[in-house]
């Protein structure tokens, strides 16, 4: 089976080879990695004989995010391993350069590079090259044509923190024993939870395999900002202090519109609110200026000069990086992906500021993670706009009940930990 998907996968290329040069020329989001994609010029040093390297791969941001944490104690246990880190997306790729780049004297890898296509000459230049002791997918990112040439080189592959959504596991399943191909050669699954570990289960990977070892979002470490640093971020996002701001996180379309009209509605309650909107793909940003309903308020991009941003209403994040530490800043969080279809995203990152966190009724992907917080009171689940416009108010008019909420997210971000010395006790069987 897995020798005709790789001439499926080859032949889909030969087809599409005569309009590469095209989409090379006119995408600067494909030109960025297409060549390094392919296995070529990946700028990943070959390995040196006698030594040991780990391949750490995540898809795009949120799973670069919440990698660092498993890369550091990585490195922290074994020292002299090198540590090879792909990402799949361009933003995954810059974001993982801003955290860990390998010319920083304390950088915990050895090189950041692309995740191949999944076509067989592709994924054996980038495999050949690395040429991996052990292989840690995080998340997600599963590949049948991947999974089969790390099988064919004996090499183990570990899926971290792994989750499966209800509609992933019903897709899974839609295609029956094709399922296969994506399962049946990882040598161990470590689960968020037990309820992904069921789901991995009845897609037949052997429960000897699976473990659950918990969330390793839980250890990522807080930023520390200093005074300074969120006195100069106040004032790039054009602010004073002294306001109050909700920051709306990980948007995604048909999100936005219901954050402005309930930060136009919470504005009455406290004119000195401002609002932060983050959207999940910032270059969304510009198209939004002409979609939401934002006249007579006073609206910026965070990329703009400095003086054109001064006393500004509304602020869109254009560029990736700074979310987390714009949380630092707020008063009330809203995450998205989460009022509309989108599966919701993480929680915790507000949470580990101590910020109370306001999302929407569709968290499938971390249903777990709202559970918590709906439990432990450190989150409020809105069912749609108006509720979210209520709940904004009912925090803004009672300071003491924000605060409470936001320790109780803390409490909650601080009571989870473990994930990641859970994880590294299982690896050692495939490192020691």
């Amino acid at each position: 089976m897995i020798f005709f998907y790789h001439i499926i996968t080859l032949g889909v290329l030969f087809l599409c080879l005569p309009f590469l040069p095209i989409v090379w020329m006119f995408s600067a989001k494909r030109r960025a990695n297409l060549l390094q994609r392919l296995g070529l010029f990946t700028r990943i040093p070959k390995k040196e004989a006698n030594t040991h390297r780990i391949w750490v791969h995540a898809l795009s941001v949120g799973e670069v995010n919440s990698s660092l944490p498993l890369v550091t104690a990585f490195k922290k246990k074994y020292s002299t391993h090198h540590i090879i880190f792909t990402a799949s997306t361009k933003t995954g790729f810059e974001r993982a350069l801003a955290l860990m780049h390998p010319g920083r004297a304390d950088s915990p890898v050895t090189a950041v590079g692309y995740f191949p296509f999944d076509i067989w000459f592709a994924v054996m230049r980038v495999a050949s090259r690395i040429s991996p002791d052990l292989v840690c997918l995080v998340e997600t990112d599963l590949w049948p044509g991947f999974l089969s040439v790390m099988h064919q080189r004996k090499i183990p592959v570990v899926l971290v923190n792994a989750r499966l959504s209800p509609r992933s596991l019903k897709g899974y399943q839609c295609i029956g024993p094709l399922s296969k191909l994506f399962f049946s050669t990882l040598s161990c699954v470590l689960a968020q939870t037990r309820q992904d570990a069921l789901g991995f289960e009845q897609l037949g990977v052997p429960g000897k395999r699976i473990q659950v070892t918990g969330n390793i979002k839980f250890d990522q470490p807080c930023p520390l900002l200093s005074r300074e640093a969120v006195s100069t971020l106040v004032r790039n996002l054009g602010f004073h202090t002294g306001d109050r701001i909700m920051v709306a996180g990980s948007t995604h379309p048909g999100e936005e519109p219901m954050v402005v009209r309930a930060f136009i509605q919470a504005r009455r309650t406290a004119p000195e609110l401002k609002l932060v909107i983050a959207p999940r793909d910032p270059g969304r940003c510009t198209a939004l200026f002409r979609e939401l309903p934002i006249a007579g308020f006073r609206v910026a991009c965070y990329l703009d000069p400095l003086e054109s941003k001064q006393g500004a209403d509304i602020m869109f994040l254009n560029t990736i990086g700074i979310l987390a530490n714009a949380y630092a800043l707020c008063t009330v969080a809203f995450v998205g992906g989460s009022l509309v279809a989108q599966g919701g995203h993480n929680l915790l990152e507000p949470a580990m500021f101590g910020k109370p966190v306001l999302f929407g009724p569709h968290m499938t992907d971390f249903r777990e993670m709202a559970q918590l917080f709906i439990q432990g009171k450190g989150g409020i689940l809105v069912e749609d706009e108006k509720a979210l416009a209520g709940e904004l108010e009912q925090l803004l008019r009672n300071p003491d009940h924000c605060s409470r909420t936001g320790h109780n997210a803390r409490q909650i971000f601080n009571g989870n930990t473990g994930a990641i010395d859970a994880c590294l006790s299982r690896m050692e069987a495939f490192l020691d």
